[in-house]
């Protein structure tokens, strides 16, 4: 059975205001999450850019490509895709879980993990550092479009990490490099850390984490390509702050200090 809407249990809020992160099994059924798959699987046989419009197609090189193929904003090429995206039960989640009287959307992102030997991790991170956002707050479903587990690449969070806050000058930006983590990073630095917890999970299966939570996806050992799709929500206190394009929004469309209104970044779930 799929979730249905207005279904968010303080509990579960609870849950994830202390630990940065939770997860829903059966968020989406087998015949919801399919249409999705032969989108992000067009997308891939297709070679959509990264970036729709950015200077080669926003692609970082072989090595980035070893960690995900990753696309961004399939909701604007992809009906399907779009269909997830602007899907009210997933975006009500965020907002209650957020706390805000709305969300917008940041944007989507599919994220295909190549198989076999040369598939490479993907590093201890937040995300706060990489969105040019102020304050922290938003945060992201990430939606197992294919059967995850440790084996694969699945998601993995450190819990209650996200109350260490943004930490810029420590966060790796260099998600392909091996030897980077946030977590090494900090222990070096004397803290103590949560044992990390793997978000092993059939397709369909939907996790939340908050923006500064830790995360990593393991390198993808199977013979399959891992496929998710990820979706970012900004609550209403969340500002722009000018520091570099917002996924393919110009800077100069949105109001520095500003909410962020502009069409590509539409409420998806308002009080």
């Amino acid at each position: 059975m799929t979730r249905p809407l207005d279904s968010v249990t303080p509990s579960e809020v609870d849950f994830y205001q202390q630990n940065g992160y939770i997860q829903y099994p059966s968020f989406f059924s087998a015949t919801e999450i399919a249409p999705l798959r032969a989108a992000i699987d067009h997308a891939v046989a297709t070679g959509r850019d990264r970036i729709l419009g950015a200077e080669d197609g926003g692609r970082h090189g072989a090595d980035y490509e070893r960690v995900f193929n990753q696309m961004l904003n399939l909701w604007t090429d992809y009906p399907d895709a779009r269909a997830v995206t602007f899907n009210p039960r997933l975006s009500d989640t965020a907002r209650r879980l957020s706390g805000s009287p709305h969300v917008r959307l940041y944007h989507d992102h599919a994220m295909v993990k190549p198989a076999g030997q040369a598939s490479r991790q993907t590093q201890w991170h937040q995300d706060a550092p990489f969105w040019p956002m102020d304050p922290v707050g938003s945060l992201a479903a990430w939606i197992a479009v294919d059967d995850v587990t440790t084996e694969n690449g699945c998601i993995q969070f450190v819990p209650g990490s996200h109350r260490f806050g943004k930490l810029a000058d420590i966060n790796p930006y260099h998600l392909e490099v091996e030897g980077e983590s946030i977590c090494d990073r900090m222990k070096a630095m004397g803290h103590t850390l949560a044992d990390p917890v793997a978000m092993e999970m059939e397709a369909g299966g939907v996790t939340f984490h908050h923006s500064c939570t830790f995360h990593r996806a393991g390198p993808n050992r199977s013979d399959r390509p891992r496929r998710a799709f990820s979706i970012i929500y900004v609550p209403e206190w969340v500002r722009f702050t000018g520091e570099w394009n917002a996924g393919n929004t110009p800077a100069e469309e949105l109001e520095v200090g500003g909410e962020w209104d502009h069409p590509n970044h539409p409420i998806l779930s308002s009080t």
